[in-house]
């Protein structure tokens, strides 16, 4: 059995293109690497990405693993090679990709992504985590877009985009000794309101 923790990379800074952590990211990955402690992990990996990169090395240097860097992790591809991100908490008001996260439609977040290339990649990303890691628990650092591909694909939800991931969140889903992979859990935020004993 193999059980991959999807954690989403930490607050990055607004307003350049593959940000790094703003403090605030740096914060909640110490946040989240203390509640894991309480967890036995067997393997760290990360998307290329600089936000999703750094919150994998804060965990990193509690856990004692080299992260291994895996392509299909990433996020969507950018509209533009050097569009800069910015964080939907930082939108303005009257930008439409806020007004659809604040009324649900994620799928209008990103209107002119390839959907199907978008699909497959995750599937593809997904079991990619379990041909390398036949067996325990693994942490993958993601992005909310990727986060929920994947989960989607699992659940079977027509919905490519169904919820919006906290920033440290955790997802859990595990492959059964049977073969089936099913979902235990989305968006874990314990972490960032207390701490385990």
């Amino acid at each position: 059995m193999t059980e991959v923790l999807f954690v989403r990379h930490g607050l990055p800074v607004a307003g350049v293109a593959d940000p790094e952590l703003a403090e605030e990211g740096t914060i909640q990955a110490k946040r989240l690497t203390a509640w894991l402690a309480a967890e036995r992990v067997d393997a760290l990996a990360t998307s290329p990405l600089r936000r999703a990169r750094q919150t994998a090395a804060v965990l990193a240097a509690e856990l004692g693993f080299v992260p291994t860097e895996i392509a299909d992790l990433r996020e969507w591809e950018p509209r533009e090679p050097n569009e800069v991100y910015t964080p939907i908490e930082q939108m303005a008001a009257d930008d439409p990709r806020a007004s659809a996260v604040a009324e649900g439609r994620y799928g209008d977040f990103v209107p002119d992504l390839d959907q199907p290339a978008f699909i497959t990649r995750a599937r593809d990303c997904l079991e990619q985590i379990f041909e390398i890691w036949p067996s325990g628990r693994v942490v993958a650092v993601s992005h909310g877009g990727i986060i929920n591909a994947i989960l989607a694909g699992v659940i079977g939800t027509p919905d490519l985009f169904w919820f919006n991931p906290g920033y440290t969140s955790v997802s859990r889903v595990e492959k059964l000794r049977s073969g089936r992979v099913v979902v235990h859990s989305a968006n874990e935020t314990g972490h960032l309101l207390g701490s385990r004993p």
